[in-house]
């Protein structure tokens, strides 16, 4: 069993070596879809860009999804509606077709390899109080004239009481994409910077200077495209949005299928296929939220329980993933706030990071081109707080202080121990070869306590996300810092 994402396989980095901007138009930070997208569409302007990744470009969050493209998304439209009204989810739907579009029409037109595939879509009830959902759903396309077939079945043995069938939508691998995108720009004289991480920023009159570990960079714009932003304000992400964990098994089958289904309901059963060397049947379950600090054993088990309800084959990889989900279901894309409009974010892709990515990237670039894009002021960060939204923001905050006290008083996995040094909270994992690993166990984003990861051998923030290797090194954000043992976790 590999402990990690198949989409990672086979990709070969990308030799850039050219010495790093320290003063330039427009600063991207983060080399998901996302912040690639951006750069595409901004690749042939003659503004003076770079891009720049903590690690390697697409091998972040983009790197755990099931790469779907489609816009039949569970029960995202529903939501919507509840919380603002039907014109609102309507034009969300259209924003997706929109994304959909534009990532068939470059894939053709710059001849792609990334195993792009159109695939039936589903959604599925498979318990009988699910079927108002579905029913919801059918309803809401027919009135957005949008084709759709109904059934009480897809093409896999899971229990379906009622289905609802696509035929416009697809899947692909997604680094491979991420990587095509970046041949074409580097092509047309764009610079990408790996192993740069962002950790700061001020802003002086117009210009914002941000802080790497390779120097200060000045930009009269930063897009910061990361999986979660860096900072807390402007903006204040971590109180409009939570986080939930889904656990992803994939393994080697025969004869692939081509479709993709979801479950119109939590906890979600995702399926798809992917053919490149070898055919894989990708699932994805146990979606919760992140703060109930659930064992990591616990849920992959119980994932590969469900699995083995429909395929007789043992998973070969296994990965966990994050997702960032707002208090009202729309994605954060656009100016962090009225007085950093310069400063624009992208985050909130909700479980749909392929098309609210690629959207990301065409409404963020459109900022930069000063063009109008119809979708901007649908997804602007600093929108307005209705009552329902700031009931969400309250239950929110509320679940993150339970994942604080959680955190600090749950027993930790056999494979750690937990002292304390010179006042310090301190982690220590034992390896197989008796080697001790030591690291703080306070995340230094809002000091958050970290748990051990069993199974991939990480250090996970319960609250926002975080993730650090066994030696303290970050892996995954909002954290800018790695934790090791005598490091101080507090910004400097």
């Amino acid at each position: 069993m590999y402990n990690k994402t198949i989409w990672k396989e086979n990709i070969k980095p990308l030799l850039n070596n050219k010495k790093i901007k320290k003063q330039v138009d427009v600063l991207m930070i983060g080399g998901g879809i996302a912040g690639m997208t951006a750069l595409y569409q901004l690749s042939e302007t003659k503004k003076n860009i770079l891009l720049i990744d903590k690690g390697r470009i697409g091998f972040g969050v983009s790197a755990n999804t099931t790469g779907k493209i489609t816009y039949l998304q569970d029960e995202i439209y529903e939501q919507i509606e509840n919380m603002y009204h039907f014109e609102i989810a309507k034009k969300y739907l259209y924003a997706q077709l929109e994304a959909i579009n534009f990532l068939k029409n470059v894939i053709k037109k710059e001849q792609i390899d990334c195993d792009f595939q159109r695939v039936d879509s589903y959604v599925f009830a498979n318990k009988k109080e699910e079927l108002s959902k579905v029913q919801y759903l059918k309803n809401f396309l027919t009135k957005c004239q949008i084709e759709v077939k109904e059934g009480t079945k897809i093409p896999l043995s899971v229990p379906c009481f009622q289905s609802l069938k696509i035929t416009n939508s697809y899947v692909f691998h997604p680094v491979k994409y991420i990587y095509g995108l970046a041949r074409i720009c580097l092509s047309r004289g764009m610079q990408i910077n790996e192993n740069v991480r962002a950790y700061d920023i001020d802003k002086k009159e117009n210009l914002y200077f941000v802080k790497t570990n390779l120097g200060i960079i000045q930009a009269k714009q930063v897009l910061v495209c990361t999986h979660y932003p860096f900072f807390v304000k402007p903006g204040w992400i971590p109180f409009k949005t939570h986080l939930e964990s889904s656990y992803v098994l994939a393994t080697k089958v025969k004869n692939p299928e081509k479709f993709s289904a979801i479950t119109i309901t939590k906890p979600i059963s995702s399926f798809r296929y992917h053919s490149d060397v070898n055919h894989y049947l990708i699932f994805a379950s146990m979606s919760d939220l992140l703060t109930k600090c659930k064992s990591s054993t616990n849920n992959f088990n119980e994932a590969k329980y469900n699995f083995s309800l429909f395929c007789s084959n043992n998973p070969e990889y296994q990965w966990e993933t994050h997702d960032v989900m707002t208090n009202d279901h729309l994605p954060f894309i656009g100016p962090v706030s009225k007085q950093n409009k310069n400063l624009l974010i992208a985050t909130g892709f909700q479980k749909w990071g392929m098309t609210n990515g690629t959207l990301s990237g065409m409404i963020l670039s459109d900022y930069v081109l000063e063009k109008n894009n119809q979708y901007a002021n649908l997804f602007l960060p600093y929108r307005n707080f209705s009552f329902k939204r700031c009931m969400n923001t309250v239950k929110d905050g509320f679940e993150v202080m339970k994942a604080i006290f959680c955190s600090l008083i749950k027993k930790q996995e056999k494979q750690v121990r937990i002292e304390y040094k010179n006042a310090k909270r301190i982690g220590i994992y034992t390896d197989e070869y008796g080697k001790e690993h030591c690291v703080s166990t306070l995340c230094p984003h809002m000091k958050c306590h970290l748990l051990f990861n069993e199974i991939e051998l990480t250090w996970d923030c319960p609250c926002h996300g975080s993730r650090f290797d066994i030696d303290g090194n970050l892996i995954e954000g909002p954290s800018v810092f790695d934790i090791h043992e005598n490091s101080d976790v507090k910004k400097k």
